[in-house]
């Protein structure tokens, strides 16, 4: 990790050495020996004449470690730190301050927030990567073995090196290592690397996940389908449907093993998947808020830290599901619990310093409030929630969060509860994602959970950016979604101005943002667009006419030919029926069982879905608006290769649209995938939507042939 360049009047820390390559200047840029120094930069700053670094690698001490002036007015200075994660700030003229450009924070003395240095073990031998390439089907990669501190470089006798746990024959020769491995089968592979110095020290560990497979992948590239295992798929039978809402039913990752084998998610053109979460969880019955008992089939009531959920099937389950995905392509993301735990886990009884209110009378919503308290408060009397000015907690979640994203090698992590946590742990959670795995490895995505209104763009804004979350759910346009197409509210321009509205918002934070239609926390989409599930112990019936399917499908249209990575909450791709939290978690019913709208909705979802994959312009392209009205909107989509045109009506009556000239090329067979009437008239081109209907116009050979398990026949 190289020195940080800070603007004027700010810090500049080597914040860690991990994979060795610090750009300091030292003999370790050069590749001979690591540094335990870490260097400082304060300025220029004319008119400051004392600047010191004081933290609690220095017990806080008045005089900490003086910065000397240089010729360009800088304050400089280079320190031995410890390994470890230490608070600090800058004492300028006996002015304390946080370093501004320092991302992370630690919370410390006084229980303040303080400016984070999280420092290696300098001491041990560590590998950096020189060079690593995917050609065809081969990895070639030239790594460097950097002798620790002490000068002991890596020993050739001891040096182990595995592609996915098989041995592979290679030769260290003046600390260099030279591999070129293959032929490798597609999908996602590991190289470790294991070391020891001369003197039979081990060297810091080294992995690198990278992928084979014929394109490269980006997380704007996602069509995320999301997963509750227990309510999914069973892998040995059916899932125990009359076993009541609130209790478990039986799916676990063989089921979705199962879904993945036979295709399912191909239908679709899903390519990444959120699971819920994996840990093991609280045994017995629960009660919840409405009076009725709870089991803990969803997974937020974790009871241990690095135990794999047994009812789901235990790690061997879930190494199968995250190699059966991987092996086609697809990407696997966990969802994390960071936030809480059940009073079952071992931590409340060990640990009762760790939580916030211990004697559990911070209840959210009831003794304390969610607005004022959320950072504080427990979702439950049975769960937890935990104190991150505990300098033990951060240390612990962050080290079990490294084991699941290292051990199951998952994708991305869905971060649960955003806004209950200090923003720090965000910042943290992205610093150790990235320090898993060496230099060139894919980014783990993280995706947060920041539920809010309509009006929430703020809220969601500031856990983003290169130093936190790389994605966050796009709730507000979810809402607005929700309102003009499921409900008729408003007009069809409001989602054009939303999807603007919240590109600004995030501009300059290079987030990839997740638009979705609904999840497992809100009523399912077709029931709030016909009204029902107001009564969350009366469940709601499956719809009997095509409206809510159709507008469904207008609004799942309009999302997957937006940028970004939406998700698409199982059974939505049916229309399944839900009311409130847990109606909304039905089980996924046999498709032997899907009604004929059902049939038609996934055929739909299935040519949007497949489309998105084919055509870039979804995916990374501009938006060029061709018309704006009430009931109806049309617009292109701009891409470097591709473009398409997207019209959707949500009127009761079909609509005559003209495109002008220059919007098409003339060359290109313009085909509705939908098989609506498009034609050529006066140099541009004449659309006839449906009502209720969306079209979805690109050259003939680039829509995809229709998904041969739905029922093509049927259009009402």
């Amino acid at each position: 990790m190289s020195v940080r360049k800070m603007a004027a009047a700010c810090v500049v820390a080597v914040l860690s050495c991990v994979q060795a390559g610090c750009d300091t200047g030292t003999p370790e840029s050069e590749g001979q020996i690591r540094t335990c120094e870490v260097a400082f930069v304060w300025g220029p700053a004319p008119a400051a004449s004392e600047v010191a670094v004081i933290g609690e690698f220095n017990d806080w001490r008045p005089a900490g470690y003086g910065l000397t002036r240089d010729r360009d007015g800088l304050f400089r200075g280079r320190f031995v730190v410890g390994p470890g994660r230490w608070a600090y700030r800058l004492l300028v003229d006996g002015e304390e301050m946080l370093d501004g450009k320092n991302p992370l924070t630690i919370f410390g003395r006084d229980g303040l927030e303080h400016s984070a240095l999280v420092q290696a073990d300098c001491t041990r031998a560590a590998w950096s990567v020189e060079s690593e390439a995917v050609e065809g089907d081969s990895f070639k990669a030239r790594l460097r073995c950097i002798a620790g501190a002490g000068g002991l470089a890596c020993d050739p006798d001891g040096v182990a090196v595995t592609i996915d746990g098989a041995a592979v024959t290679a030769a260290l020769k003046d600390g260099v290592l030279d591999l070129d491995i293959g032929p490798l089968a597609n999908g996602k592979h590991r190289l470790s690397v294991a070391a020891a110095d001369t003197g039979g020290t081990a060297a810091e560990p080294f992995e690198l996940p990278f992928w084979v497979e014929d394109k490269p992948f980006d997380w704007s590239d996602a069509f995320i389908y999301q997963i509750v295992v227990d309510r999914f798929r069973r892998g040995d039978g059916a899932l125990d449907v009359d076993a009541g809402i609130t209790m478990r039913m039986g799916g676990d990752w063989a089921g979705v093993v199962a879904a993945i084998n036979d295709g399912f998610f191909d239908r679709l053109g899903v390519n990444a998947l959120w699971i819920s979460p994996a840990a093991a969880n609280a045994d017995g019955t629960w009660p919840g808020f409405d009076g009725r008992s709870y089991e803990s089939y969803h997974g937020y009531w974790p009871v241990a830290a690095r135990a794999a959920e047994p009812r789901f099937g235990g790690e061997a389950g879930l190494d199968a599901l995250v190699a059966a995905a991987h092996a086609r392509g697809i990407r696997v993301v966990l969802d994390i619990v960071p936030n809480h735990v059940h009073i079952d886990h071992p931590w409340f009884a060990q640990h009762p310093g760790w939580f916030n209110s211990p004697d559990g009378d911070c209840v959210c919503g009831r003794d304390c409030s969610w607005a004022a308290d959320i950072e504080y408060c427990w979702f439950t009397e049975y769960l937890p929630d935990l104190d991150w000015g505990q300098r033990d907690v951060l240390e612990t979640v962050l080290g079990d969060v490294a084991w699941w994203l290292s051990r199951f090698d998952f994708d991305g992590l869905r971060v649960d509860a955003v806004p209950m946590m200090p923003r720090l742990v965000t910042r943290h959670l992205r610093d150790t994602v990235t320090r898993t795995f060496a230099a060139g490895a894919p980014q783990v995505h993280l995706v947060g959970e920041t539920f809010t209104g309509s009006a929430g763009h703020d809220q969601i804004r500031w856990y983003l950016g290169p130093y936190g979350l790389s994605g966050q759910f796009e709730f507000p346009l979810m809402w607005t979604l929700r309102s003009v197409v499921g409900q008729g509210n408003g007009t069809m321009t409001d989602l054009l101005d939303e999807v603007d509205d919240s590109a600004a918002s995030w501009a300059g934070s290079g987030a990839v943002m997740s638009p979705l239609v609904g999840n497992h926390d809100v009523p399912r989409f077709v029931t709030a667009a016909v009204g029902d599930g107001n009564d969350p112990l009366v469940p709601p019936p499956q719809p009997a006419t095509p409206e809510p399917y159709r507008r469904a499908a207008i609004a799942l249209a309009f999302m997957l030919t937006q940028p970004g990575a939406p998700v698409l909450y199982q059974g939505d791709e049916i229309g399944l029926a839900g009311g409130g939290d847990p109606d909304n978690r039905r089980p996924m019913p046999d498709q032997v069982t899907w009604n004929s709208h059902q049939q038609w909705l996934f055929g739909q979802v299935s040519t949007l879905g497949r489309l998105r994959t084919g055509i870039d312009a979804f995916r990374h392209g501009s938006r060029t608006d061709l018309a704006r009205a009430g009931d109806h909107i049309v617009y292109r989509m701009n891409g470097t290769a591709d473009a398409a045109v997207v019209a959707l009506n949500r009127g009761a009556a079909p609509v005559r649209v003209q495109i002008p000239a220059g919007a098409w090329n003339v060359d290109d067979a313009p085909t509705d995938c939908f098989g609506g009437a498009v034609a050529f008239k006066d140099g541009g081109l004449e659309l006839i939507v449906p009502a209720l209907g969306a079209m979805v116009v690109v050259p003939l050979d680039r829509c995809p042939a229709p998904d041969a398990a739905a029922d093509p026949e049927v259009t009402e």
